[in-house]
């Protein structure tokens, strides 16, 4: 059980993970607003092509994206947020070593997001490459790894089928781009389905595990914080 200490960390840790998703979805709305020309199109065009610094031809497309600097920044703030908000959640989540390994992951997924945004596609195609390869590794292994660590049961069990089939999402998608056969359904659109389960568990995980506190204290079970 949590101490008092203890179940602050993890709500602010839930806050930092509802934050981080929804900054990310935000600020890259409003900077694919501003896209283009051509307009900006979220089935072809990537999300590293919103970080791109220069207008211009990359890889036989046109890519221009004005607002460039603010979709570095919530790929970096993505990052950062999803490394202190797993850093503060490890206590409130089952597992043991497995829970250990899957934190791990997160933490390093959020790292490479952070350098990422340092590494715009047009700057240094290699760098934007192996950072974001390692930060959708990273995330979609630790959603497949963290549900695993939960037991099944009451408590954790609808939430460890929930991040073990974001995970595999994750990484079928990752597979499916890996094999050149993402251009089926847009390059755009697989990469969206690779950062989607990241994006969808962080929140999720961080209002579970708020309203799971304030049930408890409810019922009795953890003494109120007042």
């Amino acid at each position: 059980m949590l101490s008092h200490s203890g179940r602050k960390r993890s709500s602010l840790g839930s806050a930092l993970y509802i934050v981080a998703a929804l900054q990310f979805v935000v600020l890259l709305a409003i900077a694919g607003s501003r896209y283009g020309p051509p307009t900006y199109n979220p089935v072809t065009v990537t999300i590293s092509d919103l970080q791109a610094v220069d207008c211009g031809t990359f890889q036989g497309a046109q890519v221009c994206s004005p607002l460039h600097a603010l979709a570095n920044l919530s790929v970096a703030a993505l990052g950062a947020l999803v490394v202190a908000g797993s850093l503060l959640l490890r206590p409130a989540f089952p597992g043991g070593r497995r829970r250990d390994a899957a934190v791990g992951l997160l933490v390093v997924a959020g790292l490479a997001s952070v350098v990422n945004a340092f590494t715009p596609e047009d700057v240094t195609w290699i760098g934007d490459l192996v950072t974001a390869l390692v930060a959708f590794l990273g995330a979609n292994f630790g959603l497949v790894q963290i549900g695993r660590a939960m037991p099944t049961g009451v408590r954790w069990g609808g939430l460890r089928f929930f991040s073990q089939c974001l995970g595999i999402l994750g990484v079928g998608a990752l597979t499916l781009d890996g094999f050149g056969l993402g251009t089926v359904i847009g390059t755009g659109t697989v990469e969206w389905l690779i950062v989607a389960p990241i994006l969808i568990w962080t929140p999720t995980t961080g209002i579970y595990l708020i309203l799971e506190t304030r049930s408890a204290q409810r019922k009795g079970v953890l003494p109120s914080s007042k």
